[in-house]
């Protein structure tokens, strides 16, 4: 019982409380967290099974593929 009402007080506060101005994050750094979500899943999902040497081709390709597009301005 403590924790469920500790778990909404908690939820309480955080919807009450204002949220951040987000500051505008250079392309690069955008592209770095993307890729390191992809390829963190990669790891944890697919690295086992084909290896982390492709995991880790697959985010230099996320990351290259990623700033190509955005220097296009495809994204």
């Amino acid at each position: 019982m403590r924790r469920v009402l500790l778990m909404v007080l908690l939820l309480a506060v955080g919807s009450l409380s204002a949220p951040r101005a987000a500051a505008a994050a250079p392309a690069r750094a955008v592209c770095e967290g993307y890729c390191a979500i992809v390829g963190g899943g990669c790891y944890v999902f697919l690295g086992i099974f084909i290896g982390k040497d492709k995991c880790e081709a697959a985010y230099n390709g996320c990351i290259d593929g990623c700033i190509a597009g955005l220097a296009d301005g495809e994204m």
